[in-house]
């Protein structure tokens, strides 16, 4: 299966239980990439435009850059009545936007499916001179007993191919000429149905026809009874930021 096509038929999951990205993390980028309104900025691996959609709320003009049909229609069933909302059907490594178009680049939750090399080049040709880089991870706190928990219920059920890992440190050193890592730590919410929808939303969570599939959803459900409060659970996060200069 390739990278393009790992999160088809999954996108009405993700865009109901994927976290966007907490204020002070959304406030880090504005500020270090020094975007202000009317501003160009092209989100790559948008998905559904969970952080497209905090972007174009700063009123600045954002190409959603996604490969993934099922993903970039859920962004513009969601984000297409916006005059500053722009869809782009393309990869990270070939955006198709003009030479030196934006002034920041933005990629949430996405950055471990790019090829780092080709995309490195790609970057450097559509950013504006000293334009930045901004890459944003939302990883779950495993301080939380209940990310454990569900992290080892992923593990045992999951489909069975390569999962990344979100520690790129030796990758920017390399990618960048300068970087630096900003942590931000905040909690989500969610509803029984939206505790099962993020895990559905997984690229290697198991589908209805699978074997895993029937023993995880009913783990899940035990472990939203054991952990719920009030009809939610609380899924710790840390979100890091990390802004880069391509030269």
């Amino acid at each position: 299966m390739s990278n393009t096509t790992r999160f088809t038929g999954k996108a009405a999951a993700y865009d109901r239980s994927r976290p966007a990205y907490p204020d002070d993390a959304l406030a880090c980028v504005l500020r270090a990439c020094n975007l202000h309104a009317g501003d160009a900025v092209a989100d790559i691996g948008a998905g559904t435009g969970k952080f497209t959609r905090q972007l174009l709320a700063q009123d600045l003009h954002v190409f959603a850059v996604e490969p993934n049909a099922d993903m970039r229609t859920a962004a513009c069933d969601n984000l297409g009545n916006d005059t500053l909302f722009h869809a782009v059907g393309a990869p990270a490594e070939a955006t198709t936007l003009p030479d030196h178009s934006v002034k920041a680049i933005t990629a949430a939750q996405a950055f471990h499916w790019f090829d780092h090399e080709q995309c490195k080049a790609e970057f450097a040709r559509i950013l504006v001179p000293d334009g930045k880089v901004a890459l944003l991870w939302n990883t779950r706190d495993h301080a939380s007993p209940l990310n454990r928990a569900h992290e080892a219920l992923m593990e045992k059920y999951r489909v069975r191919y390569a999962v990344h890992k979100h520690d790129f440190a030796h990758i920017y050193d390399t990618f960048f000429a300068h970087w630096q890592e900003y942590p931000f730590h905040w909690a989500q919410p969610l509803d029984e149905e939206g505790f099962v929808a993020l895990t559905l939303s997984r690229s290697y969570a198991p589908s209805p026809e699978d074997a895993g599939y029937r023993p995880l959803m009913d783990g899940i459900h035990k472990l939203f009874a054991q952990y719920q409060q009030d009809g939610t659970v609380s899924i710790e996060y840390i979100t890091r930021v990390v802004i880069g200069n391509m030269q």
